[in-house]
């Protein structure tokens, strides 16, 4: 038997996406939840997070992604918003500073401490997981910083780091240099292909999983279409969204999983 963690890592993005979510955690058809807590939905949506973390237990991972760049999100830290305001920066703008060396260094650490802290006290847990959002772990500038802010967070259990690349020299490298602060990455696989139509989706899903590695996280983006996400995000992309639920939600789903032998840890 072969144990992937299925995961989304967008809780706090939208009403309907997080519903979306909770109910495929409890029902068993996700196996971890990553919440955006520096989105403004953040402080309305932590409570039904809660009652879920509390209703699953041990039985799915709960934890944090880290936000430095992209829309819908806003600075947490003191700092950040005194020098940037209510904007972060758009993952070109990070790309560019980190290429250059010219990454503000103290704001980003201290940012990350403070999605941290806000994961941490309002959930009334640790997170079991890490990540960042969209991939930017990648530049090691950054990883270095997220590692610091974790390991000066000092939680009892370290939470693992979710890998932001599949393979290659980037991943060893991320995997020592997280080890250097006494962490664990969990290796990235290939998400949830991305298609409107649940049959097709169905169909794919019947190889997907073939030749990952044992704990290996696939991500998906699950959800309800609501106002906000048809105002916020292409009519495709909300599509994908539906599509995903509707298919992780399915009896079919679960018999695939069955007959492939793979088990969501």
């Amino acid at each position: 038997m072969k144990r992937i963690t299925l995961g989304a890592l967008d809780y706090g993005l939208a009403f309907g996406v997080d519903r979306a979510l909770r109910e495929l955690v409890e029902q068993g058809r996700l196996s971890a939840l990553g919440a955006m807590v520096a989105t403004d939905l953040w402080p309305r949506e932590f409570r039904p997070l809660q009652e879920t973390a509390q209703k699953v237990g041990k039985r799915a991972l709960f934890g944090v992604t880290i936000a430095f760049s992209g829309d819908r999100v806003v600075p947490v830290s003191a700092r950040m918003q005194e020098t940037y305001g209510d904007r972060m920066f758009t993952r070109e703008q990070l790309q560019r500073r980190a290429w250059l060396r010219l990454l503000p260094d103290e704001l980003l650490f201290e940012e990350a401490q403070a999605q941290l802290a806000r994961y941490s006290v309002l959930m009334k847990r640790q997170p079991d997981f890490v990540a960042v959002r969209e991939g930017m772990l990648a530049r090691t500038s950054l990883a270095r910083l997220v590692f610091k802010a974790i390991e000066r967070a000092d939680f009892a259990v370290p939470p693992l780091v979710i890998s932001p690349v599949r393979s290659g020299l980037k991943t060893l490298r991320l995997a020592r240099l997280a080890a250097a602060h006494g962490l664990k990455m969990l290796g990235k696989a290939d998400p949830l292909p991305e298609t409107d139509d649940p049959e097709e989706l169905h169909r794919l899903l019947h190889n997907h999983f073939d030749g990952m590695k044992e704990l290996s996280f696939v991500a998906a983006i699950p959800g309800h279409a609501d106002d906000r996400l048809r105002r916020d995000e292409p009519r495709r992309k909300v599509a994908i969204r539906e599509c995903q639920y509707e298919v992780l939600a399915s009896d079919r789903f679960f018999h695939t999983l069955e007959k492939k032998d793979v088990f969501l840890n």
